[in-house]
């Protein structure tokens, strides 16, 4: 076959064993003939989307062998040592990296979000601040930085590493910033937004270092917003980044017990014309729900007065339980999961990845299933205060209301559970971004919606292993067994995301 220098567009195997496809869809007369899958890329990217490494070593190896073949005479160590220099060929080959990266964060983390129905947090506003932004604004390596991880990842090479691409644009990133505030120019939205995505880029490092995400660049965007002077934020870009630094700050808040910072509460003033969506319901209650844990930390056992803070915590803990509850009845009907509770109806590689109680449930999006579980999470710690309270009080009047919280603790972490083969599908080790033949549970005879593919892939893994963190340090209030369940998706999230 001669080489035009155009991508193929047979399918992947024809184009494997380098025959003639007809091209044929669904399935082409080869894969037909064959009786086995048919699969097309859906994009020229993903033509592209090929181990070069491979081709380049086979070449170099063909030539070093025609040269030992002409000279029989050559050192056997000079033969070594190139050897294993031309054996360091790199994951990603260097040559126009940047647009690459940028190619593949832009179509397979940020348009289909941008197409979504459900959007939550900055990543929505990256791609209209992108189009607009300079070439010498701090969002420009900031992207670049967490785009460069990403491929790498996805390369199967460690984002950690010292060899990494993506480390000199963070760098330069935070430089960029540096210089934007130095210039005493205002805080305009593509610097927020390269806060957040310098943050972004830590937490792709802490998620494939196993590692806890510490969050600077979150508390520097807080300060930087307190020190804006382009007030009020009118545009629709401008409040969601606003209020994309305020998710981040309320999450880190609720994840490591910590107060809210008390300027975060007077932001709303800016963000009035923004539509009262669900999500930026639950986010204030949120807030309640982290300074709620930062009192419960106070009670000691030794406090004059002690049963008086309890009980005021019990009540506070009570109504925010309420609160949340209440959420539920203003978010849009379509966000309600499906529960499906016959096992019969599960793909069996599904369940034999990971099935708890043989029931799972399906959403609209990874999106939307993450919201449900950071609601599930939020009334899992009032309970908790709840529990806390009572254990000081130490009155058998309350017995039957401890017994309570016990049991919707379960019943939350039974919820957060039954998410995972939506999150995950039949996944077990490292596959494609955009892997078609990855099963997911569906309702009925519905189809897989294609972007599901991807955001699962893209996001599904990280989203859910916060919230499985968060079930793991509830310990012993969880029933025998699930406490081993969950290390055993933990531990199976390391081998699908083996970065």
């Amino acid at each position: 076959m001669v080489n035009t220098g155009k991508p193929s567009g047979g399918c992947e195997l024809c184009r494997k064993r380098r025959i003639k496809c007809d091209e044929r869809k669904p399935a082409c007369a080869y894969c037909q003939k064959k009786q086995i899958f048919c699969h097309y890329p859906k994009s020229q990217f993903e033509v592209a989307w090929r181990d070069q490494n491979q081709v380049a070593s086979k070449a170099v190896q063909r030539r070093l062998n025609a040269r030992d073949k002409a000279n029989p005479d050559t050192d056997s160590s000079s033969r070594e040592l190139v050897k294993r220099r031309t054996s360091d060929v790199p994951t990603v080959l260097p040559q126009d990296h940047e647009n690459y990266a940028q190619a593949f964060f832009f179509t397979y983390y940020i348009v289909p979000l941008a197409l979504s129905s459900h959007q939550r947090g900055f990543l929505g506003c990256v791609l209209p601040v992108w189009t607009r932004a300079s070439p010498s604004s701090p969002l420009r390596p900031a992207v670049n930085a967490v785009a460069q991880a990403l491929l790498e990842a996805w390369s199967f090479s460690d984002p950690n590493s010292s060899q990494s691409l993506a480390r000199p644009y963070y760098l330069q990133g935070i430089l960029a910033i540096r210089r934007h505030l130095e210039s005493a120019e205002d805080v305009n939205d593509d610097v927020l937004l390269a806060m957040l995505m310098l943050d972004m880029y830590d937490g792709i490092q802490a998620f494939c270092g196993a590692r806890p995400h510490e969050s600077p660049h979150v508390k520097g965007s807080a300060a930087m917003i307190e020190n804006r002077r382009r007030l009020p934020v009118s545009s629709k870009t401008s409040q969601g980044t606003l209020l994309g630094v305020r998710s981040r700050l309320v999450g880190d808040a609720l994840n490591k017990k910590e107060p809210v910072p008390s300027n975060v509460l007077t932001w709303a003033t800016n963000t009035q014309s923004s539509p009262r969506t669900p999500d930026i319901e639950l986010e204030a209650i949120n807030v309640e729900v982290a300074n709620l844990q930062v009192s419960a930390l106070g009670l000691t056992a030794d406090t004059e007065g002690l049963n008086v803070s309890a009980l005021e915590l019990l009540g506070k803990a009570k109504e925010l339980d309420i609160r949340l509850v209440a959420w539920t009845t203003i978010m849009p009907d379509e966000w309600a999961p499906t529960i499906i509770r016959d096992p019969e109806t599960i793909p069996r590689s599904v369940r034999d990845a990971g099935l708890y109680q043989n029931h799972c449930s399906i959403h609209k999006s990874v999106w939307t299933a993450d919201t449900l579980n950071m609601h599930c999470t939020s009334r899992i710690k009032t309970r908790l205060v709840t529990l806390a309270c009572l254990e000081h009080l130490n009155d058998p009047v309350f017995d039957m209301t401890r017994a309570n919280a016990l049991t919707s603790i379960q019943d939350l972490a039974d919820t957060i559970c039954a998410s995972v083969p939506y999150h995950l599908g039949d996944r077990v080790e490292p596959r494609r971004i955009d892997d078609r033949r990855v099963q997911y549970p569906c309702v009925g005879d519905n189809a897989t919606p294609d972007v599901h593919y991807t955001m699962a892939a893209a996001y599904g893994g990280m989203l859910l292993t916060k919230r499985l963190v968060e079930l793991l340090k509830l310990g012993p209030l969880l029933r025998p067994g699930q406490q081993q369940w969950i290390l055993g998706q933990m531990g199976r999230i390391k081998k699908i995301y083996t970065f």
